[in-house]
């Protein structure tokens, strides 16, 4: 008989596992809390201790759609540096936003960007959105700038006078009915059909037809892969990072057929460079290419004519419908709109130039949008080599770290009573000078420094052109008081439940 030392030894170890794994478990649980609690010198930070231990606590805050909302209560609890996750820290000083995203930083983006990377048979598809590589995301910024400017917008404005139109017969029927709607899957339907007339010069009639191409169910369901899994991004390698799951699970046909469809008609307009009317976005970037071929590529062009749809269409939705909410609720912002605006105008034909010199509608759309952001989270940079000082406190390389629109936008230091609409705090008449730029330094809905929004100008546009149109053509009231208005945060912030009662305005043609 032999005595083999080496099964003796692993059924030992067995033996001993299966006896004490409460204990072995414990310990392991133990160690891992203490290296999360410790991790790159973070400890020292305020914040709740739940949250340094685990990225649970900010997972579900993330999923239960309220996580600006707990943003917000933390600062206010904790101060202007609060830790909300083991390797993540959010900041609410506006003095920050240079050290974090000012052009040329060294801060880079966050692995929470890397679960919405998409790959094509060439590689990583070119989006500013989730390049990480500074060098390589100012080429893409400089490669569509001239076509994202605010005089290209402009040239443009013909395209969203068509689709504006539309809408208004839409809801002059609605009005002529003495009829109430959820205005806000309409005003999506209205954002979409713009952007897409003036990316492609043809809109999709989401406004009568819906979602038939998917395309907005699918952006919907992106936007909240991104807000849940980027809390966690180790687990996208293990779900749609992974291709036989990303198969299975196909949730982007939409998406792909837009990007057919943009393709097909890049390929156009090839065909037709001398097309009647103003030059489309897309046509400007295959002109830019034409004369400048290193520019700019075919992929480039699809991906920023694909992100003007989407992200342009989604953001411009929200703060249209911010615009209406919040108006129609503060009955002396109503009332000083719609005397600003009928008395300026004497017909409904609504022009961007004169719309945007008016202060009053000015000041409403800034405050809607300081109440409302687009973007419901932070924007994720990672702490560069070296390490920085942020809010009196060393951070560590590595460490991930960023700003919260929402909070920014709430702090008290810079907007009193934050929580309430006051449209005349824009006003040079109520605040001083100095007031306001401190506001305006503080004011990123369409974030802040080279990752800037590109496509704020055409937002921008609509969202003067038709708050305006809508207030002149129509008397507007929230038909339930504004009780079924709610909305969940999931990267973006979309509205439901906005019943509107429509009549016809009395000073309209």
């Amino acid at each position: 008989m032999t005595f083999d030392h080496r099964d003796n030894g692993h059924d030992t170890a067995v033996y001993f596992v299966c006896s004490n794994w409460q204990v072995i478990f414990g310990i392991l649980a133990a160690c891992f809390i203490f290296r999360n609690y410790f991790r790159l010198g973070l400890s020292s930070l305020p914040g709740p201790l739940s949250r340094s231990f685990s990225s649970f606590p900010r997972l579900l805050s993330v999923y239960r759609g309220h996580s600006h909302d707990d943003d917000i209560a933390l600062h206010r609890r904790y101060g202007s540096i609060v830790r909300i996750a083991p390797n993540l820290v959010s900041v609410s000083d506006p003095r920050e936003l240079r050290t974090i995203y000012r052009a040329g930083s060294t801060f880079r983006k966050g692995s929470f960007y890397s679960v919405v990377e998409a790959y094509d048979d060439e590689g990583l598809v070119p989006d500013p959105f989730v390049i990480t590589n500074r060098e390589h995301h100012a080429r893409l910024k400089r490669g569509a700038a001239g076509a994202y400017s605010l005089s290209s917008m402009v040239r443009l404005e013909p395209y969203v006078d068509d689709v504006t139109r539309r809408l208004v017969q839409k809801l002059k029927g609605v009005a002529a009915k003495g009829q109430a709607l959820d205005f806000a899957p309409l005003l999506q339907a209205y954002a979409m059909d713009a952007v897409s007339a003036l990316t492609l010069g043809k809109d999709f009639n989401h406004m009568d037809a819906g979602d038939h191409l998917g395309f907005l169910r699918a952006s919907a369901v992106i936007n909240a892969y991104l807000a849940i899994i980027g809390q966690i991004p180790c687990c996208h390698r293990f779900l749609l990072g992974n291709s036989l799951l990303a198969r299975y699970f196909d949730c982007t046909e939409g998406n792909e057929q837009l990007f057919a469809l943009i393709e097909r008609e890049m390929d156009e307009s090839r065909n037709r460079p001398d097309a009647n009317g103003p030059m489309t976005f897309l046509q400007r970037l295959v002109g830019q290419q034409n004369n400048s071929p290193s520019s700019i590529n075919d992929r480039e062009i699809i991906t920023n004519c694909f992100n003007n749809l989407g992200a342009g269409s989604d953001t411009t939705a929200i703060a249209l419908r911010s615009i209406i909410y919040h108006t129609l609720r503060n009955p002396e912002a109503h009332r000083r709109l719609v005397e600003e605006v009928r008395c300026t105008f004497s017909h409904g034909d609504i022009s961007f130039a004169t719309a945007n010199k008016l202060p009053y509608l000015g000041a409403v759309i800034k405050e809607s949008l300081r109440l409302h952001p687009s973007v419901g989270m932070m924007l994720v940079r990672v702490v560069p080599n070296g390490g920085a000082t942020i809010c009196g406190k060393h951070l560590s390389a590595g460490v991930e770290v960023g700003i919260n629109p929402w909070v920014l936008h709430r702090d008290p230091q810079v907007f009193p009573d934050p929580d309430l609409f006051v449209p005349e705090r824009w006003l040079p008449e109520v605040s001083d000078e100095d007031r306001l730029k401190q506001m305006n330094r503080s004011w990123i809905p369409f974030g802040h420094g080279a990752h800037t929004c590109s496509g704020r100008w055409s937002s921008w546009m609509e969202m003067y052109k038709l708050t305006a149109t809508l207030f002149f053509h129509f008397d507007m009231h929230l038909a339930d008081q504004g009780r079924g208005y709610a909305f969940r945060n999931l990267w973006l912030t979309p509205q439901t439940g906005l019943n509107v009662a429509f009549a016809e305005g009395s000073l309209t043609e």
